[in-house]
């Protein structure tokens, strides 16, 4: 179950957002966080230091990271990042090392006749030091803990939705979220509901769903239209920001807000 009092609040503050995602206002939220955690004071702690440098992170949050005003913090925790890295790739480039002494001993006939192979060990040894580079390269101190919180946030969703009346008012009443989060909510009401609540919210959330993706799509086309002579003189409505809208809603944030994408300073 939900922590009801920590979890709830910032389900609500998304939804009343009536932003085109309200699960994307909820990952702005809590990525904005964690980036302040890891370049905070908690980067001093060794549960968070530890784990930071095994998992490192993805090229976007190095990037944000480094938008941050607080270098050296980034430049301490780099260092022991890579140095893990290093000591890492170094044990697990060992085998490989061992095959290519192991092939060089070979007679020139012997090596003449097999070469470097697929059947090799050599071969074997290179894709599993690249597949382990691979996996270190792909984790992220920050993505794993925005995957995490998202998790928990979709079950609140559900947990909202099966118990309060007034959040199924304005779940049923949003904007729905983006093609990106769909997914989220699809498979938390087959994991977090049953029965006839699991029913009403896969009603709701299908029909909210069609609902502004058909309402994306009118503006989006009048955006288009408006580019011909004839209708220059007619009312944008609501298609002037229908592109940045549209991306974000397949997607989500592709265009972030500057909220979403403000240097946070420790």
């Amino acid at each position: 179950m939900p922590q009801v009092h920590l979890d709830t609040i910032p389900i609500w503050d998304a939804y009343k957002q009536e932003t085109e995602c309200p699960l994307c206002a909820m990952e702005a939220a809590c990525e904005r966080q964690f980036l302040d955690v890891a370049l905070g004071g908690a980067m001093m702690e060794p549960d968070t230091r530890v784990a930071t440098n095994e998992k490192g992170f993805c090229a976007e949050h190095f990037r944000k990271l480094y938008a941050m005003e607080n270098k050296l913090s980034l430049a301490l925790m780099t260092h022991t990042h890579l140095k893990d890295v290093i000591a890492s790739a170094h044990k697990a480039a060992e085998p490989l090392r061992k095959a290519v002494d192991a092939e060089r001993k070979k007679n020139p006939v012997a090596r003449a006749a097999g070469g470097v192979t697929k059947s090799t060990p050599v071969h074997k040894q290179l894709e599993q030091l690249a597949a382990h580079v691979d996996g270190r390269m792909d984790s992220c101190f920050i993505c794993e803990r925005i995957e995490t919180t998202m998790a928990r946030y979709v079950e609140t969703v559900c947990y909202l939705y099966k118990k309060d009346e007034s959040f199924r008012k304005a779940f049923g009443e949003s904007k729905g979220v983006c093609m990106r989060h769909y997914p989220l909510l699809l498979r938390g009401a087959g994991q977090h509901l049953s029965g006839t609540v699991q029913l009403d919210f896969l009603t709701a959330l299908l029909g909210v769903q069609e609902k502004n993706l058909a309402r994306m799509e009118h503006d989006l086309e009048w955006f288009t239209l408006k580019f011909d002579y004839r209708n220059q003189d007619k009312p944008w409505g609501q298609s002037r920001d229908a592109v940045e809208r549209t991306l974000n809603k397949l997607q989500g944030r592709v265009i972030p807000s500057a909220d979403d994408d403000k240097p946070q300073t420790p």
